[in-house]
């Protein structure tokens, strides 16, 4: 696992006594650009990447992570743990063999492969499509057990292949609509009121990706009375799950959808008080991580966000250059949250940061004038 250096032990104890005597950081003039911002992100979750290369030891993060790395312009086949052995998609690999019989997470398996510039039928001696055909009902026109994300993904990963869904499996998903405009995750609609914006949103790309945009009004008019006075969008408005706020999660994919509709997500009609790319941007931490309302930052829930600053829906062309790699970040043994230990062979750190600089800066100076000598004995430490 990687992550960025936050101090040494040598400095922590001399800026004790010298933060107060350093200059003000340089500031910016303007905001980072949303593709900055997805680097960012993109570095949590690289830093978060476990041994066996995978994020959190999910697919569908993993799958995330991959094509955000695609969407941002970055190789995907360079996102390797610190050894150097395991990578992403050699996760993804194994972990699609697990997952044979879930069209979701096959279906999602193969938008990553597609993102990442592979062949979703030849893949590490794979063939998801065959996978998908094989999941196909072709009588009722489900993929697998017919819900919302299983129909979706499966149409959105034969579209973004090169193919064309079948009819029938098109018709199933729109089949899938509730009386509101909104989906719901299962395999039959519900109530209005019981749908929700990730499902909606989904399905929404997967029937935008196969030229069908006879849900579009219904679907829109639908986020539209789902979205909050900051712009953002909550799971459910209103919900039986607890209080209603916007999250990074269901603003991400919302800014997916609008795109595959050719809806712009910063237009005036998509503005409650602020937009929800204002919204997502307000949420990004320090370290590039997002968190779920009054939870800690954490992987899942960054992991969608990249691709949706890069304004990228699922079964979009991705644009990479071959080689290109994230910004070097630090190995450590821990997650995201713990300090740093030694880099990895060809991974150099970022440099202080320039609060940190300034104050040691300052700190020398004073000794020099006082004509002191400090001796501070540096130890390292272990994660």
């Amino acid at each position: 696992m990687r992550r960025l250096v936050v101090a040494s032990a040598i400095l922590a104890n001399l800026l004790t006594a010298s933060l107060s005597l350093a200059a003000a950081p340089p500031t910016s003039a303007t905001e980072p650009a949303d593709s900055e911002r997805a680097t960012a992100a993109l570095q949590y979750l690289w830093a978060a990447q476990q041994p066996d290369g995978s994020i959190d030891k999910s697919l569908g993060e993993t799958a995330d992570f991959v094509i955000g790395t695609a969407a941002a312009g970055y190789d995907p086949a360079t996102l390797k743990t610190c050894t150097g052995t395991a990578t992403a998609l050699g996760y993804l690999a194994s972990a699609s063999d697990v997952a044979a019989g879930d069209a979701a997470k096959t279906g999602k398996t193969a938008l990553a492969v597609v993102a990442a510039g592979g062949n979703p039928a030849s893949f590490a001696g794979r063939d998801l499509l065959a996978r998908l055909a094989a999941l196909y009902h072709s009588d009722t026109g489900a993929y697998g057990d017919g819900s919302t994300f299983g129909q979706a993904f499966a149409v959105l990963a034969v579209e973004a292949a090169g193919g064309s869904a079948p009819d029938a499996a098109v018709a199933e998903l729109k089949a899938l609509q509730d009386a509101d405009g909104s989906w719901s995750y299962g395999a039959a609609p519900v109530a209005a009121g019981q749908g929700d914006t990730n499902s909606t949103a989904i399905a929404l790309m997967a029937l935008d990706a196969a030229a069908d945009h006879s849900a579009d009004a219904a679907a829109l008019a639908y986020l539209h009375s789902q979205q909050l006075a900051d712009g953002g969008f909550p799971y459910q408005n209103p919900s039986s799950y607890g209080p209603v706020s916007s999250d990074p999660d269901s603003d991400a994919l919302v800014v997916e959808a609008l795109v595959a509709a050719g809806q712009d997500p910063e237009g005036s009609i998509w503005r409650q008080g602020a937009t929800v790319l204002a919204q997502l941007r307000s949420a990004e931490g320090a370290d590039g991580g997002f968190a779920y309302p009054g939870k800690p930052e954490d992987a899942f829930t960054t992991s969608q966000v990249p691709a949706a600053f890069m304004r990228l829906p699922y079964a979009g062309a991705a644009h990479w250059i071959a080689g290109r790699s994230l910004p070097a970040i630090e190995c450590a043994g821990s997650s995201p949250s713990a300090g740093a230990a030694a880099s990895s062979p060809g991974q150099s750190g970022p440099a202080l940061p320039w609060p940190l600089l300034y104050g040691v800066v300052a700190l020398l100076g004073l000794i020099v004038v006082l004509g002191g000598t400090w001796v501070v004995k540096a130890r390292s430490r272990r994660r």
